[in-house]
């Protein structure tokens, strides 16, 4: 199964890793990919978090591209600058999509 990151991309930590003293939004590049059976994700290891000689394993759902980081972070910033009404709002219409999505999927499987 081809990886869902390639070699040597930049991805970005989804979480803490307090082992490493890494903290959410370090980014890293992967020198290494261990793939899995289907039931298991795969796993990366990383390099590059400005601390030299440091390797770090993670699953993959551990780490985002920098392209989706930047993104949800854009997203992020203006979901900051809306009213509390507005926000109401979008927060329906979110629920609204995700229940046509469900839809969508239970009437394709």
């Amino acid at each position: 199964m081809k990886p869902k990151f390639p070699l040597f991309s930049e991805v970005v930590l989804l979480q803490d890793i307090p082992m490493s003293n890494l903290k959410r939004g370090s980014v890293a590049t992967i020198v290494e990919h261990y793939s899995t059976d289907e039931l298991a994700e795969d796993g990366y290891s990383l390099e590059g978090f400005d601390i030299p000689n440091v390797t770090v394993e993670v699953a993959e759902s551990q780490i985002v591209s920098v392209e989706q980081w930047l993104k949800e972070m854009e997203i992020l910033e203006k979901l900051h600058r809306l009213s509390v009404v507005k926000l109401v709002h979008l927060e329906s219409y979110i629920e609204k999509l995700l229940s046509e999505e469900s839809s969508d999927w239970l009437k394709a499987s």
